[in-house]
């Protein structure tokens, strides 16, 4: 007895294609005018072959990478061919220009458009056009400084104070330019988070950790500055802690365990020794973790002890 298996449904070369060429994104009208009728369309995407984001819009998930931020990607393109006079705006605009964008969704896009009211579909967000545009990778989108204020405004204080200072510290943007667009939505609703973003916010921070450990500190009360050199009383270098808290000997350091995933005794004991040198000289060294963050009033807590000598 010998059995059949029905081949999965696949995309011709001449479709892929054009989905390569597209961040792996095909429009509907696309897939009909290259022969694929809708009952194939159903066919497809129930074999895997093509996924169906929202009306109008497919990918091609072979075409798409793994991460959210690929699929935004592919989204984002996919939304300019159904929308030709769309502009990435908020969080999409900041992923677009290469920013780090930390604590918000990156399920689909935020477009800017000449409507009169908010709305969209489950694969993209469509808002009212607002200002300039200026081009990136994925295509027209608003520029660093309006979207940094757009993405405190939807999402709050620290996934704004954490691309900002992405931004900042890449020379994306200058504190000038965040002023400006601050002051544009600050009347808007919810603007008062993007008021309070612009007085927290330090282009000497490295990493997301580094900023959300900072913002932890400050409203905790706190007063820190980043990326400190410490010196002996010879002169000589010893580090370069992530925070000092100012006139205290307090540093605090983000511990993200990265320097560390190898295991190497060398590296671990280079550390090591590079913290004894900083208790001799009669520094306190508090470590705050990925874990404490999810607590911020932890880490301001660990770190008022140390100042206070408990």
């Amino acid at each position: 007895m010998t059995t059949t298996t029905t081949a999965r449904p696949s995309l011709d070369p001449t479709t892929l294609d054009l989905a390569r060429g597209q961040a792996g994104a095909l429009t509907t009208r696309q897939l009909l005018e290259a022969g694929h009728s809708e009952g194939a369309l159903l066919e497809l995407v129930a074999g895997g072959a093509l996924a169906h984001p929202g009306r109008g819009l497919y990918l091609v998930p072979s075409l798409v990478g793994s991460q959210p931020l690929d699929r935004l990607r592919a989204l984002a393109v996919g939304s300019f061919l159904l929308y030709p006079d769309a502009v990435l705006g908020g969080e999409t605009a900041l992923a677009a220009h290469g920013v780090t964008v930390w604590g918000s969704p990156m399920t689909r896009p935020t477009l800017f458009r000449p409507v009169r009211r908010a709305g969209g579909m489950a694969a993209v967000w469509v808002r009212p056009a607002r200002g300039t545009a200026v081009d990136t990778p994925w295509g027209p989108a608003t520029p660093v400084a309006d979207a940094l204020a757009q993405h405190a405004v939807d999402h709050g204080l620290t996934p704004g104070v954490v691309s900002a200072d992405m931004a900042l510290h890449t020379s994306a943007v200058t504190t000038a330019e965040v002023r400006a667009a601050v002051g544009v939505v600050s009347g808007h609703r919810h603007g008062s988070r993007a008021v309070a973003m612009l007085q927290h916010l330090d282009g000497a921070r490295e990493s997301v950790g580094e900023s959300r450990t900072a913002l932890a500190m400050a409203l905790g009360g706190l007063d820190a500055e980043a990326q400190v050199v410490i010196h002996d009383t010879a002169g000589r270098f010893v580090a370069r802690a992530d925070f000092r808290v100012r006139g205290t000997k307090v540093l605090v350091e983000f511990d993200g365990r990265v320097k560390y995933a190898s295991g190497d005794p060398a590296v671990l004991w280079e550390e090591k020794k590079r913290e004894d040198r900083l208790r001799r000289l009669g520094y306190v060294v508090v470590r705050v973790t990925w874990a404490d963050l999810e607590r911020p009033g932890a880490v301001a807590a660990a770190v008022w002890r140390a100042v206070r000598g408990r």
